[in-house]
């Protein structure tokens, strides 16, 4: 199988597992997981009530606590924690923490000791948003744009060692799985194809809940 073949395929798996539920994003702490049984999905409020998908409200905007939008909250919580965990077969995986830099927000996902780092440039501005995408593919060493398909109608590229990013809507999005061992899923992963199977499903999130 084809390195495109075999990335189009976990595109796919990615696709499948993620349902996709919000999360309200508490920096420092790991957002509380959040389910759905339908593409508008339910969203867990700070005090613990629910509200209905169609009441979410802008999703590309950011927090009017001035904390990370909710498109960038949907990286550490609801059913992409669950598609990470299933893809790497986590048997018992700890909640990811959080981090808030306006306009970063960054979740680690721990990985049996090593991490996975989803991180957003939450730009609410596209222009700025586009800027930062195009000035951090030319500070990566290797990075080369992901073509065709595979690219799934956005910029995106790749460094092939395990790093992925995405642009829509001016968000960059990150998945940086350097940090994990070479071979994932009981050998069945390398750190690149777990970082792009990881970045499609958080833009399954994405599209879901525009």
């Amino acid at each position: 199988m084809t390195s495109s073949h075999r990335l189009a395929v976990l595109a796919v798996a990615a696709l499948m597992l993620t349902g996709c539920a919000a999360a309200t994003a508490d920096p420092g702490a790991a957002p509380a997981p959040t389910t759905a049984t339908s593409p508008e999905a339910s969203h867990t409020m700070p005090d613990g009530s629910v509200m209905p998908g169609a009441e979410h409200g802008d999703h590309g905007s950011a927090d009017a606590s001035g904390g990370p939008s909710e498109a960038a909250a949907m990286v550490c919580g609801g059913q992409v924690e669950t598609a990470v965990a299933s893809m790497l077969r986590l048997s018992d995986p700890e909640p990811p923490a959080t981090a808030w830099d306006a306009p970063d927000f960054t979740c680690t996902y721990d990985v049996d000791g090593a991490p996975l780092v989803l991180s957003v440039h939450d730009a609410t501005d596209p222009a700025v948003g586009e800027a930062h995408f195009a000035e951090l593919q030319g500070s990566l060493p290797g990075a080369e744009e992901i073509e065709g398909m595979l690219g799934l109608g956005l910029p995106s590229f790749s460094t092939g060692d395990g790093v992925v990013a995405f642009l829509r809507d001016g968000k960059t999005l990150v998945v940086d799985a350097t940090g994990l061992p070479e071979q994932l899923a009981d050998g069945t992963m390398t750190q690149s194809e777990v970082a792009y199977a990881v970045a499609s499903s958080v833009l399954v999130c994405w599209v879901e809940h525009d």
